[in-house]
């Protein structure tokens, strides 16, 4: 499966963005006043049946199962009670790294789950 970022190497971690030309008067990102690490949100895991949870069991986790974040140097999974990778966050979460690395945890639920005829797990996440 593909990611469903932004599809430029900005979305992956340890690339800069291209420098904005203009007279810097621009109001700068971010600047909302919105938290994204304190939001909730929900996702669709990407490369499920490529996941070390699917090579292992043969299967998805079940609707109500629970889950973290990790982030392993490339890309950011979510990971069953025991560590093992259930699938990829889209890169559009990639901002979850930094919130990572100041402290925020994150505890998900799996809210749907299908092992064929092409494993997929939905989860629904929030900050601890």
């Amino acid at each position: 499966m593909g990611s469903s970022g932004s599809g430029r190497f900005s979305d992956y971690p340890g690339t800069k963005a291209k420098k904005v030309v203009g007279d810097g008067t621009g109001i700068e990102g971010g600047a909302s006043g919105v938290d994204r690490c304190k939001q909730a949100f929900h996702t669709v895991l990407e490369d499920v049946g490529n996941s070390d949870f699917y090579s292992r069991f043969r299967n998805v986790p079940a609707v109500g199962d629970q889950l973290g974040i990790v982030f392993d140097k490339k890309r950011v999974f979510a990971v069953d009670v025991q560590g093992v990778k259930v699938g990829a966050l889209p890169t559009s979460f990639n901002y979850l790294v930094a919130c990572l690395e100041d402290g925020v945890t994150y505890v998900g639920l799996v809210s749907f789950s299908a092992a064929s005829p092409v494993p997929t797990v939905n989860a629904d996440f929030v900050p601890r």
